[in-house]
C-alpha cells in the first residue's frame, strides 16, 4: 500500500483545543504559518523551531507555557512548513532569518518578547539579541547552532546541487525522516509514526526541499566568536542533550562563559530534541528561566 503525506488540514495543531493556527503576512509580503496559545495579553513568548522541521516541535511545549499565563507564537520559519519558501538568492542567510523575526514581532505588535529557540533558530535568536537588544526580554537556546560543532556534511553543503521539478516523493521518502529521527532522539523516550508522518508531510511541497538545500548552502553555520557573544546582554539559557549527535556541544563551555547572564544546563542522555524528549523537565526549565529572567 502506497504511503501517502497528511494533508495540510490535519497537521498538527488540528484538533487540539487552547492552540489556533493562522497565516501572517509581513511587511515584505512574506506569509508565514503561525500557530498561537495562552492570554493575548500574557508576556509574549515566541517559540523558533530548527532546519527541515515546523512548529510541531514544541507540540509538548505550547499548553504548558499558556497554562503559566504567557501569551505563545510558533511560527514556521520562511522556506518551512505551510510558509512561504522564497527562491531569491539570499533568502535564507542569517540576516534574512533575523529580519524575518522581528518584522513577525512587529506584525504581532510584540514591541519585546522572550524567543525560546531550537538548533539554527538558536543562532537566528542570538542575532536578533544583537541587532535589536530592546525587542528581546530573554533567550533559550535549546542545541543551539553556534555553540558547537555540526557533523561532516556541512562541509559539502556548498556543493549541494538545487534541482527544481524533482517528485518530493523521490527525493525524500518517508524511511528518510525515519532515519532522521532516529539520529537526532537520544536515549529519553522514543518518536512515534505519527511524528514521522508530521515531519514528512511538508515534503510534498517541491518548494519546500528546495529551500531547505538553499539554506544548508546560505546560512551561517559556524561557531560564535566569544567577542560577539560577550555582545548579548540578556539573560541566556543554554540546553544540550549530552548526546546530541547533531550539534556536538563542544564549544558550549566556553562560549557560554562568553556571556554576561549565561547559564548552561545539560539533560543527561537527551539527544538534539530534548523538548520532544523530555516535555515535563523541558517545560519546567523553560517556566523557570522566564519567571526569574535566567
Amino acid at each position: 500500500m502506497a504511503q501517502t503525506r497528511l494533508p495540510p488540514e490535519s497537521w498538527f495543531p488540528a484538533g487540539i483545543e487552547g492552540i489556533t493556527a493562522r497565516q501572517v503576512t509581513l511587511p515584505s509580503g512574506l506569509a508565514l504559518r503561525v500557530l498561537e496559545a495562552g492570554p493575548t495579553d500574557g508576556p509574549p513568548v515566541l517559540l523558533l523551531h530548527g532546519w527541515a522541521v515546523t512548529s510541531y516541535l514544541w507540540r509538548k511545549n505550547m499548553l504548558a507555557l499558556a497554562s503559566a499565563g504567557l501569551r505563545i507564537v510558533s511560527a514556521d520559519l520562511p522556506g518551512h512548513g505551510l510558509s512561504d519558501a522564497p527562491s531569491a538568492a539570499g533568502s535564507y542567510t542569517l540576516p534574512a532569518f533575523t529580519q524575518s523575526v522581528l518584522a513577525l514581532m512587529d506584525t504581532l505588535g510584540m514591541s519585546s518578547a522572550a524567543l525560546i529557540a531550537q538548533s539554527m533558530a538558536g543562532k537566528v535568536a542570538v542575532q536578533c539579541a544583537l541587532d535589536a537588544p530592546s525587542r528581546v526580554s530573554s533567550l533559550q537556546l535549546f542545541g543551539p547552532v553556534g555553540f558547537g560543532e555540526l557533523p561532516p556534511w556541512k562541509v559539502f553543503s556548498p556543493a549541494l546541487p538545487v534541482i527544481p521539478g524533482i517528485l518530493p516523493s523521490l527525493l525524500v521518502p518517508r524511511q528518510v525522516v525515519a532515519f532522521v529521527q532516529q539520529r537526532v532522539w537520544g536515549k529519553i523516550g522514543w518518536f512515534t509514526e505519527h511524528d514521522i508522518d508530521e515531519y514528512w508531510a511538508p515534503t510534498q511541497f517541491p518548494s519546500v526541499i528546495r529551500a531547505q538545500v538553499q539554506m544548508l548552502k546560505e546560512f551561517d553555520w559556524a561557531p560564535w566568536t566569544q567577542e560577539a557573544l560577550a555582545r548579548v546582554q540578556v539573560p541566556t539559557l543554554v540546553v544540550f542533550g549530552t548526546r546530541d549527535r547533531t550539534v556536538r556541544p563542544v564549544h558550549a563551555e566556553r562560549l557560554v562563559k562568553s556571556l554576561s547572564r549565561g547559564r548552561l544546563e545539560w539533560i543527561e542522555d537527551g539527544g538534539h530534541v530534548v523538548m520532544e524528549e523530555a516535555p515535563d523537565r523541558v517545560n519546567a526549565m523553560m517556566i523557570e528561566a522566564l519567571r526569574f529572567g535566567r
